[in-house]
């Protein structure tokens, strides 16, 4: 006899994966049924029993039998709970219903409502209305398919075939079912390494997915999503956002750690921290990152006097010449509000010394000269036992010498006309030299006669041509930038932590917001600019990821039709160069289109007002969860939707803690963090 739907002999790892026991429960049948919807029919009994069906439940429906192996559709439907849906009768039956309250009442003395509400109806009327209609999206269809000879579980977001709705079963899943549903990683190409981040939660209410022992269904992602890609991290202050991200940092940490014991790259870690939170312990997140250990962490921060090897100063001597690059691009930040012409010469030029070019070099050390005279009118502390160097003929340092009535100069070098300058006397020389050239000396206009010197005077004598402009006063801001004892540029070594495949904490809680904001963009266009020299040079940019807090400040719709702005080349840019970008904010709406348009991972907790909500509902299907976002504030309750994952999963995020802090320490073969000498 030929069965109406035939059985193809599959079906094994789909029972065993969805449909077993343990795995999924029966709940009803489909009532109706196209490509994008289904009605499920199901009974109050059957949803007690199961635990209860809430709004966005995942349910199952099959064509198998699933008492009967020999009947087998080979495919599973993945549905969604979205509400409810009336049934064919359902309208007889709230007559039935409405009937049996009007009867209750006449023929009843006592009009009270417990009396007439909570009459009994007949058990056959009874459980006539016990039957109701749950609205579902599909979200698409399980199947297996033959992989390299092996058996794998498929998924396709949408359906290619539908039967009479008699024929399906409908199923919750629970347990490792669940859990196979809310952590299912379409095959993509890429390494897969699973991490768990946390346990399916369907609503604000959880007694019941409590009591039925349904509330820890893992929910694991593959963490390689989050290297290398855009990850947002959205929800308002306080729900949970630096908690995601730290599981992220730690899990990450564990991946660099076995690509380094493997022989492979390890990879960089560079967290801006403008409140200190990843930096500091904090009660809301239990820890801080730094415990994962001083030797796999470091911390820039404002006011570092040395004593703990691992936390360094974030502040730059201005007067060092190893840092001149850092100096020059805070300084030129800091001048673009002055709209002279000379702000746009001094960025444009280069005060670094030139290896192999003895002009330009010469040149460099003229104009920083002039550079450190004025940072010393600003009030800059000077290094002990500083002395700025410059090449300067004889004759022409005689006129200085007769000029000021002694001699600054000391002799630098084998070359005699390489000489030093002390700091008392840089200010004084740098006068004399400007005006002797003013009168017309030769000597003193060929010395100053170079691009580099004349953009850096304006700022010196607050002269341009024949205005009178700011110059060094613009400089004033910058003091807490400095400390004469800084010895290297903090984004260089910024730089070299992220190759060690180090943490990288950059504490911006301690100082001024204009200070911060533009050392942060210094660090960052360092970063870029190294990793653009390795890429155009034909190799591999090693991979650094980006954490980035307040990111509707630094992506914004207007500033990203800068092309210059520093965080737009980051965003623009990050993965060509290797480097995954981590960004939170609660202004979703703040962030332009194009940077949420190519974020990979989403990770969405509370918002509080439609306008972001709108905003959300762009991507994917977040719109369906739209009234569930701004209505549940539960912190760490969340919608996940992963490069690898088909679907929104909402999700509990796990807790960062001491366990996963002691995780990430033994990939880096460290022992555990203890509390009373007890392991944790």
């Amino acid at each position: 006899m030929m069965e109406f739907i035939p059985g193809v002999g599959a079906g094994s790892l789909l029972r065993s994966e969805l449909l077993a026991d343990g795995r999924s429960t029966r709940i009803g049948a489909i009532h109706q049924i196209d490509y994008d919807q289904a009605v499920v029919l199901t009974h109050d009994r059957w949803k007690f029993d199961a635990g209860g069906i809430s709004q966005f439940s995942f349910l199952l429906a099959t064509a198998q039998d699933v008492n009967d192996p020999r009947v087998d559709d080979d495919e599973v439907l993945l549905l969604r709970v979205e509400g409810t849906a009336p049934l064919s009768l359902e309208r007889d039956l709230h007559a039935v219903r409405e009937e049996s309250l009007r009867t209750a009442l006449s023929n009843n003395q006592d009009p009270s409502p417990s009396t007439v509400l909570d009459a009994e109806l007949d058990p056959f009327t009874k459980n006539r209305v016990s039957f109701t209609g749950v609205r579902c999206k599909i979200l698409g269809t399980f199947y297996e398919d033959d992989v390299d000879g092996q058996k794998v579980l498929e998924f396709g977001a949408d359906v290619d075939n539908f039967y009479a709705t008699s024929t399906y079963r409908v199923l919750k899943p629970i347990g490792d079912g669940l859990a196979t549903i809310a952590s299912y990683l379409k095959p993509t190409g890429r390494p897969v390494e699973r991490v768990r981040i946390g346990a399916v939660r369907y609503s604000a209410t959880r007694r019941r997915a409590k009591a039925s022992k349904q509330a820890d269904a893992a929910v694991e992602v593959n963490i390689r999503d989050f290297i290398g890609n855009k990850t947002a991290l959205l929800g308002m202050t306080r729900m949970g956002k630096s908690n995601t991200a730290k599981i992220i940092i730690a899990r990450t940490f564990v991946v660099s750690e076995r690509q380094r014991a493997a022989g492979g790259h390890p990879i960089g870690q560079l967290i801006f921290d403008p409140q200190g939170e990843y930096a500091n312990p904090n009660t809301q997140d239990g820890t801080e990152i730094a415990a994962i250990g001083a030797n796999h962490v470091r911390i820039f921060k404002f006011g570092a006097d040395g004593t703990q090897p691992h936390v360094k100063p974030l502040n730059i001597n201005f007067f060092s010449e190893n840092q001149i690059d850092a100096v020059q691009g805070l300084i030129s930040d800091t001048l673009s509000s002055d709209e002279s012409g000379y702000v746009k010469d001094f960025a444009g030029m280069s005060y670094a010394d030139v290896p192999g070019d003895r002009s330009a070099t010469t040149h460099a050390q003229r104009a920083r000269l002039v550079l450190y005279g004025a940072l010393m009118r600003a009030g800059f502390a000077v290094p002990t036992n500083f002395r700025a160097r410059i090449n300067i003929s004889g004759a022409f340092r005689q006129k200085i010498v007769t000029g000021l009535g002694r001699n600054p100069f000391v002799q630098a070098g084998s070359s005699a006309n390489l000489v030093a300058i002390a700091a008392a006397d840089v200010e004084n020389v740098v006068d004399k030299i400007v005006e002797l050239r003013d009168a017309g000396d030769a000597d003193a206009t060929n010395f100053a006669k170079d691009v580099r010197w004349k953009s850096v005077e304006p700022i010196f004598t607050t002269r341009s041509g024949n205005r009178s402009v700011r110059g060094w006063r613009n400089l004033n801001p910058l003091r807490p930038f400095h400390s004469p004892a800084t010895q290297n540029d903090p984004a260089i070594e910024i730089y070299e932590e992220l190759l060690r495949g180090r943490i990288v904490i950059v504490d911006l809680h301690v100082g001024a917001e204009a200070v911060t904001k533009a050392l942060s963009e210094s660090i960052t266009r360092r970063l870029l600019s190294k990793q653009t020299e390795v890429f155009t040079s034909g190799q591999e940019p090693p991979h650094i990821q980006v954490m980035l807090e307040e990111a509707h400040n630094l992506f914004s719709s207007d500033r990203y039709k800068d092309d210059l702005d520093v965080w737009v080349k980051l965003a623009k840019e990050a993965s060509k160069l290797n480097l995954g970008m981590t960004y939170a904010t609660q202004e979703v709406s703040g962030v332009a289109h194009q940077v949420k348009a190519n974020t990979a991972n989403w990770v969405v907790a509370h918002l509080n007002n439609t306008t972001e909500v709108r905003e959300l509902a762009k991507f994917y299907d977040f719109g369906a969860f739209s009234d569930a976002i701004i209505a549940s504030e539960d912190r760490g309750y969340v919608r996940l939707k992963t490069l690898s994952s088909p679907y929104i999963v909402p999700v509990q995020i796990d807790r960062y803690d001491i366990a996963l802090v002691n995780e990430a320490r033994a990939a880096a073969g460290d022992t555990p963090l203890t509390l009373n000498g007890t392991a944790l």
